[in-house]
């Protein structure tokens, strides 16, 4: 069954089982902020080392990360991106702008920005179409011969969930100020909700036909996605209670993130990822999407970013 049609199709499902888990991202946006050596990513991203170490291994052996020894008494390793690895560097910059824009107004707390050297400003992300150039909004993109293969679709994505690691599971979110990226899409099922919530599903009994998960899980997950404020629960019936959970403004703003995601496995797994199905309504062409700054309108890479505080 061709997946393309969903905003994350199988090869994107198999490139998150590597980037799309916490730590993972944790480790990632460390790495783009300087981090290169182990005890530093343990530091900062407070990982065990056992999982620390699974982890790296995992980024090394998928060619995000390479590592280089540098010392030569002792074999220690500093880890550095690869192309490939470089390439997720906009749905970094996203995942960054996201915790910033919903954030907790924290007065006493300095703030560091990112300054983007080429135009001499603070850096504002936006996914844009790669046609147009046009921000990406949820409601300008379509899907062809959505309803009738979604079951099935589905139900490919769902078997990679069930292959992801055990110890990567739901954290309590439910303090929405305090609430990380990572802690959202890092978690597959939770990212799986926020999909099918993407497409419009809002009910529950949908949500657990759609995604066939247990309804203890769906609950929970339900629970701490409207405690973190990206989805609001509203009651439809009264007898017997029935509720529909609909994304927040601030659900809706992990959009960009998520295309973002989905637009790095087509570029960098072409083997594994057909032509996209995805058509950005506003211009007609097949959805690609990149990230731009949004005061120059060019594509930030990392050399001409840097932290500003």
């Amino acid at each position: 069954m061709n997946i393309n049609r969903l905003i994350l199709n199988s090869a994107v499902a198999q490139g998150l089982d590597v980037i799309g888990d916490r730590w993972a991202l944790r480790i990632l946006n460390e790495a783009f902020n300087g981090k290169r050596r182990f005890e530093e990513f343990r530091s900062h991203t407070g990982a065990s080392r056992a999982t620390l170490t699974r982890r790296l291994t995992a980024l090394v052996d998928n060619d995000i990360l390479y590592k280089r020894p540098y010392s030569t008494g002792a074999t220690r390793f500093e880890y550095k991106f690869t192309e490939k690895g470089l390439g997720l560097f906009g749905a970094s910059l996203l995942a960054r702008q996201w915790e910033s824009d919903w954030k907790a107004e924290e007065p006493e707390t300095s703030e560091t920005h990112l300054f983007h050297s080429p135009c001499n400003s603070e850096l504002q992300p936006r996914a844009v179409c790669r046609h147009c150039h046009e921000p990406l909004e949820l409601e300008d993109v379509s899907w062809l011969s959505l309803d009738e293969e979604l079951n099935n679709q589905m139900d490919e994505i769902e078997s990679i969930q069930q292959q992801h690691r055990a110890d990567s599971g739901a954290e309590n979110i439910d303090n929405a100020p305090e609430v990380k990226l990572a802690d959202l899409v890092g978690d597959r099922w939770t990212l799986l909700i926020l999909i099918v919530a993407f497409f419009g599903t809002t009910r529950y009994d949908d949500f657990l036909k759609q995604l066939k998960i247990a309804p203890g899980i769906l609950v929970e997950r339900l629970k701490n996605l409207i405690g973190a404020g990206v989805l609001h629960r509203k009651s439809y019936q009264s007898n017997p209670p029935r509720y529909a959970y609909k994304l927040t403004a601030k659900g809706r703003s992990l959009y960009p993130f998520t295309m973002s995601l989905r637009q790095w496995a087509i570029d960098w797994l072409p083997d594994k990822v057909s032509e996209p199905n995805l058509i950005h309504t506003a211009c007609g062409a097949p959805l690609a999407v990149e990230i731009h700054c949004e005061s120059c309108k060019q594509k930030p890479w990392p050399r001409d970013v840097r932290l500003q505080f």
